[in-house]
């Protein structure tokens, strides 16, 4: 019972932890395992710095300005 609680504990953690890195311009795939293994220490993702280089970032701009599309 209490590895079925913990394995629970986990898959609760993984997506959130995917998540919160995603929106902070980081992979959400290694984060999701991160997640996985380290299961609420991994919500410590919280933590980290938005990246300024984030994939969705480089074409803020020219989305606001409509050239894109």
């Amino acid at each position: 019972m209490a590895l079925l609680a913990l394995l629970l504990w986990s898959l609760i953690f993984a997506p959130l932890t995917a998540f919160w890195a995603g929106d902070r311009g980081y992979d959400a795939m290694h984060f999701y395992l991160i997640g996985l293994v380290l299961g609420p220490l991994g919500a410590l993702v919280g933590l980290l710095p938005k990246r300024t280089l984030a994939p969705e970032l480089l074409f803020e701009a020219d989305l606001q300005a409509g050239s894109i599309g």
